[in-house]
């Protein structure tokens, strides 16, 4: 599937990047070092990685930054990958900009495993 991640600092987009055409996307501070570049004082020069999985879904991991990594508001731990839902928010640091993952559209029922047929749903008689 295809993914975007968009920047969003103080509500508007202000930037787009297609996340579906490399296996994993660094965020961090240092343009050189990273494939999503971030320039706040407290984003680390590498400070996470997103990364998508043979088996579908993206995640992310903190590269054992120093000032940390949230999604939704809720810290995340250090070199440990988190699944990262589509619609999530991510913010490095104390950062004014927040990353947001995309997803297509047709994998909202992304979390069911691939390849397994579901019951038909049950009918009652009215």
């Amino acid at each position: 599937g295809s993914y975007t991640l968009e920047i969003i600092r103080d509500g508007v987009v202000i930037e787009t990047v297609d996340a579906s055409t490399r296996a994993h996307y660094i965020l961090g501070r240092d343009p050189a070092a990273a494939h999503v570049h971030l320039p706040h004082p407290s984003v680390s020069r590498q400070h996470a990685v997103i990364q998508h999985r043979d088996s579908g879904g993206v995640w992310l991991m903190d590269l054992g930054s120093t000032h940390g990594t949230t999604i939704n508001k809720k810290a995340c731990p250090s070199r440990a990958f988190v699944a990262l839902p589509p619609g999530a928010m991510v913010r490095l640091g104390s950062g004014s900009r927040l990353v947001t993952l995309l997803g297509p559209p047709d994998e909202a029922g992304a979390s069911k495993a691939p390849g397994v047929p579901q019951p038909p749903p049950v009918r009652t008689r009215p």
